[in-house]
């Protein structure tokens, strides 16, 4: 199929992005708020610790979402090139956030992490379950799929 207007092929294929999104975030929500309410047993700091870790985690990966899907349909070695630079992004960013807010009274380092990597195991989980569920050919050629 081809766009009448600039004569380039255009996919017509259900966007993924926003499928693999949603089966990513509810898991991840789930875990961390978990975890949030876990560490509240433990103290107040530390489930706040908890829940702040979690949603920079859901954050950060939401934001790489958003530049995926801008991506989606780019070469594949740009692509891939890209999504690494975009994850070394975000890992800076963290790093920065963790280091700006080292000298708080209220952030319990290991609530925060625990939030973190809840949402983060919570993402990846929902992530993969989701992409299960698409059942995209991923190895076909770009022109047939078209």
């Amino acid at each position: 199929m081809s766009d009448v207007k600039s004569g380039r092929k255009v996919s017509r294929a259900a966007e993924p992005v926003t499928a693999l999104w949603l089966a990513a975030l509810v898991p991840a929500l789930v875990l961390g708020g978990l975890t949030g309410a876990g560490a509240f047993v433990v103290g107040r700091d530390e489930g706040v610790s908890a829940l702040f870790g979690a949603g920079l985690a859901l954050v950060a990966l939401t934001f790489t979402t958003m530049l995926h899907s801008q991506l989606r349909m780019t070469e594949p070695w740009l692509g891939m090139g890209l999504a690494f630079m975009t994850y070394s992004l975000v890992i800076g960013l963290m790093w920065a956030a963790f280091l700006l807010l080292d000298e708080t009274a209220w952030l319990v380092g290991p609530a925060a992490a625990a939030g973190l990597g809840a949402g983060l195991v919570g993402w990846i989980g929902g992530h993969m379950r989701g992409a299960l569920k698409l059942r995209q050919p991923l190895y076909d050629d770009r022109d047939a799929r078209d």
